[in-house]
């Protein structure tokens, strides 16, 4: 039953990924167009300009963080909203496994393909832009595969809005760009900040792209706080998640939109 579950998630992923290619390639021209926009502008007026490492690496490293928030949490949180618009919601809830590891097998396999297109990006940014960037994928990784996990606990806590109220694509504009507040906060004058999602993963990033750091001689209270915050902030998506899902099943939201 898992198996048929996970193939049948795969399939409709990859099938939906194939059929509308002109989505994806429109996503990576947007996201590399915001970035050219981002890049010349801090430049034009000076590195120092947005507080991300104090240099144009570092906004390198802070825009990669948020794509891989952005593809992270949109997948599962819109998801809900077009499943429910759509009337298919339901219908998935009848599922043996439960939409919660729907989602999840579905999400599996968008990571790799989200994280595949991320790293066509930062290629086409360091070709245009002749930006060198230490580019250790088994320091790197990890990295980006924790964010991304940080990033879904995000996804299942608005997938949760979602199924409750149902239109709330503008809170999710919203948090968009409010992620990139978090990335702004330095850690000299506040030092909670390195507990908020996305930021050590953010920090330890500029630590390997920028000055060659390998994971491994990443001092270990960062990889502590990294694993942590990890664990607690996809935890608690989930668990905000599971509340939403039980308040929409008592007042019948699932059937209607």
């Amino acid at each position: 039953m898992w198996l048929i579950a996970l193939k049948a998630s795969w399939r409709q992923t990859f099938t939906l990924a194939m059929r509308y290619l002109f989505n994806f390639f429109s996503a990576v021209i947007t996201m590399y167009i915001v970035f050219l926009l981002m890049f010349y502008g801090v430049r034009a007026v000076g590195a120092g300009a947005l507080d991300l490492g104090g240099t144009l690496e570092g906004l390198f490293t802070g825009y990669i963080i948020w794509m891989i928030v952005l593809v992270g949490y949109q997948d599962l949180a819109y998801n809900v909203a077009s499943e429910a618009q759509t009337g298919t919601l339901e219908q998935l809830y009848l599922s043996p496994v439960g939409y919660k590891w729907l989602a999840f097998f579905s999400q599996s396999l968008n990571s790799l393909l989200n994280l595949a297109m991320i790293s066509v990006i930062t290629a086409i940014m360091m070709f245009t832009t002749g930006q060198k960037l230490n580019l250790d994928m088994l320091s790197i990784l990890p990295v980006f595969i924790a964010v991304y996990i940080q990033a879904c606990g995000l996804g299942f806590a608005l997938a949760g809005l979602a199924l409750i109220f149902k239109r709330i694509q503008s809170f999710f504009q919203i948090v968009t760009f409010g992620v990139i507040g978090l990335f702004m906060i330095p850690w000299a004058s506040f030092p909670w900040a390195k507990y908020l999602p996305f930021t050590m993963g953010q920090h330890l990033l500029q630590e390997i792209m920028m000055k060659g750091m390998k994971i491994t001689q990443a001092p270990a209270g960062h990889l502590t706080v990294f694993a942590a915050v990890t664990v607690v902030y996809l935890g608690a998506g989930l668990g905000l998640f599971a509340l939403a899902e039980n308040k929409a099943k008592a007042m019948g939201l699932l059937g209607q939109y």
